[in-house]
């Protein structure tokens, strides 16, 4: 027996929502209710009802910014969505249509009815089903690693992440900061947050939903990111709850399109299960012996553990200084393809990150930045491959 359709009433007022409750209930759809718009957006994002009622004059976000977040969202680009709200006025019908609305009905007497009869219109229960949404794939989990620290691994990784959220707008882009015992992320964007990674893995595990583990990132707006950030402290890394990390993950996946994770030059027991679920692993190299000595050493033993080169994305980050090997060089010691390299440029980035600035926002025309752009234009057409086998 197909189950009946669900609904999102989203209704601040508490009256108005447990009648539309009861009414539409009692008409046989099953209902979901929220009452701002920020859990209106969580509930449709994580239970995805085929249709949603929605007040615009919501205490938090308006119910037009909400109508507009979620027909930019592919989990609910198609939904049905009905205004039912008390206003009247031309330009909000108007602007509420514009933003994605289906119907727009105004409170008044009888509206109860209109509604009823509009809800049934456009998903009727019984006779011919209305084609099932396909659920969204889970979010693209990229890894981020080194084999020697001082290569750049963190700054480009949240350089990439900015980029990649920039060209792939509206996907929503998180990135987790687990790098040990000190995470340093939320320096380099300048983010401020009383939640990390270690809090977030110490809550109980029936708390761990999308919905929570998404309350605790810090939306950074002007990196166009949300951020897991890093434990603050030794201390605090030594409470971070290594079996619980797996469900935070993947709740993170059902919320974003793509999960960003920087490991620094861990290759342990916490990151080896994530780098081995990852769509790609950028692999942070730079052009001196030492290092590339360690990289090598590093493929070989990703190899050993399941990690195939055919997951592997390195880039060659000459940021850091002009010395060294030259990329053919590497390419050979390496047996494996350098598709991007980061130019040398002074003290450039080391000024954006002390600026909490992108490298692409404070220096555009540099050429680690179209270098940092290319680089990621071509990991965004790896990703959407599929993913390799690691054979």
């Amino acid at each position: 027996m197909t189950a009946p359709p669900s609904l999102l009433i989203v209704e601040n007022d508490p009256a108005t929502l447990e009648f539309l409750k009861i009414t539409l209930g009692q008409a046989g759809y099953q209902t979901l209710t929220a009452p701002s718009g920020k859990e209106g957006l969580i509930e449709a994002w994580r239970n995805r009802p085929a249709m949603i009622i929605l007040e615009l004059g919501l205490p938090d976000l308006g119910g037009l910014e909400v109508t507009r977040k979620l027909r930019a969202d592919a989990r609910t680009a198609k939904t049905k969505i009905i205004i039912f709200s008390e206003q009247a006025e031309i330009k909000e019908m108007t602007e509420a249509r514009q933003a994605g609305a289906d119907e727009y009905i105004v409170k008044r007497a009888g509206a109860d009815s209109e509604l009823l009869e509009r809800v049934q219109a456009l998903l009727p229960i019984g006779g011919e089903p209305l084609p099932a949404e396909k659920p969204s794939p889970s979010g693209k989990l990229i890894s981020f690693l080194s084999a020697k620290g001082g290569t750049g691994t963190s700054s480009l990784c949240v350089n990439l992440a900015q980029l990649l959220a920039e060209l792939e707008s509206p996907a929503r882009v998180a990135v987790v900061d687990l790098v040990l015992p000190i995470g340093s992320l939320s320096q380099i964007v300048g983010a401020e947050g009383e939640q990390s990674i270690v809090s977030v893995t110490q809550l109980p595990p029936e708390k761990i939903t999308s919905a929570t583990v998404e309350a605790a990132l810090v939306n950074v707006t002007s990196w166009r990111f949300h951020l897991l950030p890093g434990a603050p402290d030794p201390a605090s890394a030594q409470a971070l709850n290594v079996g619980r990390l797996e469900a935070v993950f993947k709740a993170l996946q059902q919320v974003f399109d793509y999960v960003l994770v920087d490991f620094g030059r861990a290759l342990s027991r916490i990151s080896l299960p994530f780098i081995r679920n990852s769509a790609r692993v950028v692999l942070i190299v730079s052009a001196d012996i030492s290092t590339v000595a360690l990289t090598k050493t590093a493929l070989n033993y990703l190899e050993t553990q399941g990690v195939f080169r055919n997951r592997i994305y390195p880039l060659l980050n000459r940021a850091v200084g002009l010395e060294g090997l030259n990329r053919a060089a590497i390419e050979k010691e390496l047996a494996l393809p350098i598709p991007g390299m980061i130019p040398y440029i002074g003290g450039d980035f080391a000024l954006a990150n002390n600026l909490h600035q992108p490298i692409a926002v404070k220096f555009p025309k540099a050429t680690a930045s179209f270098a940092l752009q290319q680089f990621t234009q071509e990991l965004l057409s790896r990703l959407k491959e599929a993913v390799p086998q690691n054979a």
